[in-house]
This record gives C-alpha cells, structure tokens and sequence, in this order.
C-alpha cells in the first residue's frame, strides 16, 4: 500500500474555498442541471460537499465532543439512488459511564425539477430508525424519500458524545467520487493528540490555535474560564471514487482519512497522564479477560473422547493435531462469522455450532488435553480491514486462530476451515498483521500472507490423432491452498458427476474417466487423474489444436487503463504443466507456438511457455507461471496487466500440423 502520511502540526497550503458551494438549503443550477459527472463520466452519483466539523465543549468541567456532519449528493444513475439510504453507527451503552452517544438534529432534503421547477421535499428526526447492533453499538437509519435520477440531497446531523477521549477516522473519499471534502477539528490543548492523514489522494491541510469559553458554574454571568485550542483543517477537491474491488480484500483500507490517536492528556498545574496504549498492553487486555485469557487452561469438554481414541500417543505432531481437529468437526459446525470473543464452550455443544472463535477455543483446550501447545493468534480478517499502522486498537481485532510452536516455526490452524489443512487457511485470515499472544512471552507479529502458498502440478501425455483429436491421460497434483480450491468445488458440486462434467466444461475437454484422491479427506494435497479427449479442426491437409488441456489464466481480469488501488491476490500461486504430445504418423509439425519467458523486474511475477520437439518427433510444452506475491501496488500495475495479457493470449495458441507430401 503507497502511503501518504502528512502531520499536521505545520500549514502546508492554503484552504481557499471560494469556488465550491458551502451553502446547504440552496444548490448551485450547476447541480441542480448536472447529469454527468465530468471527472468520471461513469459514476453513478457524486459528492458534491461534504463538511464535517469536530468540536470539544465543556459543560461545568465535562468534556463532551460533538460532531456536526453534512453532506450533498447528487444522483446521476439508478443505481445512484442507493446513497439515498443513510446509516449512522454510534455507541450507547447505559452500563458504561463513557458510552453514551446520540444522533441530534437530523435533517435532509431532496431537491427535483419538476414541470421546470425546483421541488422540495423535507423530512426530519422522525424518519429516523434506531436498530442495535450490539451491547456497545446502535445504527441510525435513514431511507430520504422522493429520490430519482436527477435528484440532489442534502442531509447533516449532530453526533452528540461524551467520549472525549476518542475521535473518529474521517473519511475524505468514498466509493463514488468526492467533489469537495473539508474537515475541521478543534481540540483543547490539554489533550495532546497525534493527527494525521493517510490514503491514496493527498488532503490540503493546516492547524491554528484558537480558544473556547466554557462556564465553571451554573452562574451564567460569572466564572466563564477559557482554553486554547488546536484547529485543524482539511481539504480534499476532485477525489476520486474508491470502488468495491474483486481483487482488494477491504478498499476502505485505501480512502484517505484523517485520524486523531490521544497520545496523553496535560492539565494545567497537574502531572502529564500518558493515555496511550501499546500493543504489549492490549495483549494483557484480552489474556485478563475471562472469557479468553481466562480459559485457555482450560479442559476440554471431550477430554475422555480425546483419551479414548489414544489421540495423546500419536507420535507426529502434525497427524496429532489433525486427529483433534477432525474430532472438533464431529461436534460443532462453524456457523459463518468471526468473533474475538468466545462463548462457553457448553452453550456451543448445545447449539452444535458457533463461530470461529468459539470453535478455536475449543481447539487450543483440547490440544491442550492431548499434550500439544497452542496459543491464540489474534488479528483483523482481510474483508474487516487492516489494523491501524500508528496506534494500537483492541476494537479493531475481530478473531483470532491457533498458533501451535513447531521446532522454532509455528504451524496455523483455523477450526472454521472445512477444506484446507495445517498453514492452509481461508484467504480472508491470510493478513500481514497477526498477532501472537502468550502469558509467558512478550507477543509477537507475523504475516500471514508468507504462509499460504498453492501450487499445481499437472503432467499430460497425449497423442494426436489423423481425426484432429487430442487423446491422452492427465495426473495434477494441488497442494496447500489449491487443494483447498479443489476441494471446496468438489464439495460444493452437487455430485462427483456434476463435478467431473463442469471441469470438462472449463477446460473444454471431454473426460472419459476420472480418480480422485483427498477430495473428502483433510490432507496437504489432492490428485487426480483423469483420461481426455479434446477435438482440434480439420482442414484439408491440416490440423489446428490447442494444446494446453488446463491453463490457470484464459482472460486477463485487469481491462482498466488505469489503477489507483493495488492488486490483492488470495496467496501466492504456483502452476507448473508439462505436456507431451505425439503426432500421427504421416504427419509433421509445421507450426508450433513461440516460446516465450516473461519476468518482472523484481522478480515477483514469472513464467515461461516454451515448445520443443525431440530427435522422435514427440512435442514438449512446458507451461509455468508464478505469482510470488500477494500484494502488487497500484506503480506496478501496467507490468501486471501486461503479463497476464500475455498470458492469456498465449493460453490460446495454437497447434498447426500439416499431412507428409507423398
């Protein structure tokens, strides 16, 4: 990820804002008569002005902050009726002295042109809905009413908190373009905050001082005290829409956003109070908890199971946790969500399924009861979000799995994990931020995206026949996360027929006979062998065949001129296949493809397709292709899209054969 960090304790350009638009209640006839998007004529609506303004009051010394949001859309596609639907998330927990927060103010306009006039329609607080989310948060919902294509809406709000310790992220761009974004905060000083942009699309940015007046009693007219202030501005103008992405796990990871980490808090006349954390203190957080730390000692509610089954005596230890892990799976299903928390293992049984991190609880405890070490690894999944990169955060983690030291290396496992095996894990756990953490040592960091590697190995011999028909036998070898893929579509088809007849179908071959082994077991690999016929034309004197019965790129998925987000791959990837064909008798090659070696310059990206004939006649194709990393920056990207162009023009070469003259 490119990363633009700007502090912001120095101005660095002036925040002129003479040409937009700030007066909400009257949009511009420029947007009220704009139909297209200039800056992207493909967006489905724009933001046209989003302020937000981030104030501290004191209420007879109670720091409360309020945020003072608004914002206009305009809508330019059907689709673009959607931002019409407004979501506010905020805390209120009554049980928590410093968890009370509340949506005031709400109002919203929708702007038409109706008969060539300008239509209003207003609607206030009472469309409000509340929903719980959790014990901590609520949403506020919002559906404006009256909105079409064409439509302009204007909506602001007041988030009224009295968290003062903590401010949110501010996010300047969006999955639809931002016009203009500013944002002001204003902090008294005795708070020492640490403020920063980052993102993609750099913020115009400044700070000032200022004061507040505040009263130190009921007094309205006496004992008004004041305090200075930090102001911080910024602004954004023609950013660009961060879109939801199929090769970018959480593109929100990518808008560029203001932050405000409390660093400590300095009292006039008082000692400095540090308030920042450090990770080695949310590593104590979560083991003093009880429903974490507190159990990972604990045995396991399938302890004589475990005993029975003379699991503990197995002498391997990766066949040892395998053994408990299919025996977990006999008992509790996942349910589909991730959670830090665990909940009691008894309630689980009960239900017979829970999440991943109840099931991993389960796991680390009955491990435990065998003889093996476990210790939870905790992170952000991938689809949640990366982790802050400047300041530690316990409400930012969302699971965690099993870490089990091996010889100095550590093997992973997560109990969701219906397909893979050990260090094959589902893509969205594969994050560069993991966490280890253990009483008995300091925690620790690891990537994950090392781990997680597939490969294919696939060996064809064939022969090609007078009639134009490719004939042979194929053995392919999947290991780590491919023989995960292999066996999740296996599963997920709706029988071995099913499944044999849609491979058939994306490899456009026919295949007479398939044997497949591991499909249904957990184990590292997967094989199958299978016999095929693919049907090459004939004309005349000539055979055209493509001879790659199994290519992992057809089509190059990245069209885009352009990119401003990098390319998340699941893990790293490994194809190797080599084909050996012999021609008919009475026939000769007379063209056969390029050969072709394609590296990156960092070496991150290669392959090769090479043809060669033997002193008998027999083809050898070989057919390589390697990715060696997971992330690829948005810099890269031409190289990127020029390989797998490359590639997948090459996958349909094409075989040219011709009949000996007599």
């Amino acid at each position: 990820m490119k990363k633009l960090i700007i502090t912001l304790f120095v101005a660095v350009i002036g925040l002129s804002v003479q040409a937009q638009n700030l007066k909400f209640g009257k949009p511009s006839n420029e947007e009220i008569d704009m139909t297209v998007y200039e800056k992207d004529p493909e967006a489905s609506a724009v933001v046209l002005c989003h302020l937000t303004t981030v104030k501290y009051q004191v209420d007879f010394l109670n720091y409360l902050v309020d945020y003072d949001v608004k914002k206009r859309i305009k809508v330019l596609k059907e689709e673009g009726r959607e931002y019409a639907n407004i979501t506010i998330p905020y805390i209120y927990n009554p049980e928590d002295e410093y968890g009370l927060e509340q949506i005031e103010d709400f109002k919203a306009t929708v702007y038409n042109v109706e008969n060539g006039k300008v239509v209003k329609t207003k609607i206030g607080k009472e469309r409000v809905f509340t929903e719980r989310i959790n014990e901590d948060y609520m949403v506020a919902k919002v559906a404006i009413p009256q909105v079409k294509v064409g439509s302009v809406i204007e909506y602001e709000y007041r988030l009224h908190s009295n968290i003062f310790f903590h401010i949110y992220d501010w996010n300047a761009t969006d999955e639809i373009p931002v016009a203009f974004a500013k944002y002001e905060l204003t902090i008294p000083v005795i708070f020492i905050y640490n403020v920063e942009t980052t993102g993609l699309q750099p913020l115009a940015s400044q700070v000032k001082q200022g004061t507040i007046q505040f009263k130190t009693s009921t007094n309205d007219l006496q004992n008004l005290s004041s305090c200075h202030t930090n102001i911080y501005t910024c602004v954004g103008r023609d950013l660009q829409a961060v879109k939801k992405d199929r090769f970018v796990w959480n593109e929100k990871d990518y808008y560029t956003k203001v932050t405000a980490e409390l660093k400590g808090i300095n009292i006039p006349n008082g000692p400095y109070q540090e308030v920042r954390k450090t990770w080695d203190q949310v590593d104590d957080v979560i083991l003093s908890h009880s429903d974490f730390g507190g159990r990972l000692n604990n045995h396991s509610k399938f302890r004589d199971e475990l005993e029975a089954n003379g699991i503990a005596e197995i002498s391997s230890l990766q066949q040892k946790v395998m053994a408990v892990y299919k025996l977990l799976k006999q008992k509790v299903a996942w349910n589909g969500q991730y959670e830090l928390l665990p909940r009691s293992a008894s309630e689980v049984i009960k239900k017979g399924n829970g999440s991943n991190a109840d099931l991993n609880m389960m796991l680390i405890n009955m491990l435990g009861d065998v003889g093996v070490k476990a210790v939870p690894v905790v992170m952000s999944t991938r689809s949640h979000g990366r982790l802050p990169q400047t300041y530690p955060s316990l409400h930012k983690l969302n699971t965690f799995i099993v870490g089990i030291p091996n010889n100095g290396t550590m093997l992973y496992l997560d109990a969701s994990c219906t397909d893979g095996y050990l260090n094959v894990l589902p893509a969205n756990l594969y994050t560069d931020q993991a966490r280890i953490i253990q009483k008995s040592a300091k925690g620790k960091w690891e990537n994950l995206q090392k781990v997680g590697e597939g490969k294919t190995l696939v060996n064809i011999k064939a022969i090609l026949t007078a009639e134009g028909e490719m004939k042979g036998t194929a053995s392919v070898l999947y290991t780590g996360n491919m023989a995960a893929e292999e066996r999740k579509a296996f599963r997920t088809a709706s029988d071995s027929i099913a499944f044999v007849t849609d491979k058939a179908r994306q490899n456009n071959i026919e295949i007479t006979d398939c044997e497949m082994t591991d499909h249904r077991d957990m184990a590292p690999t997967l094989k199958e062998e299978y016999t095929f016929i693919r049907h090459g034309d004939v004309t005349g004197d000539h055979i055209y065949i493509n001879p790659y019965p199994e290519v992992p790129i057809t089509n190059n998925p990245f069209l885009e001129a352009d990119r401003l987000l990098p390319v998340e791959f699941p893990f790293k990837q490994m194809f190797n296949m080599t084909v050996r064909l012999r021609l008919p008798e009475g026939w000769e090659l007379e063209e056969m493809p390029k050969n072709s070696i394609i590296t990156a310059k960092d070496k991150s990206i290669s392959g090769d397709l090479l043809c060669d004939q033997d002193e008998s006649g027999e083809l050898v194709l070989q057919y390589r292709f390697r990715l060696n990393n997971v992330v690829y920056t948005n810099e890269e990207y031409d190289t990127l899209k020029q390989l797998f162009e490359l590639f997948a023009i090459r996958s349909k070469d094409m075989l040219v054969v011709k009949k000996k003259s007599k």
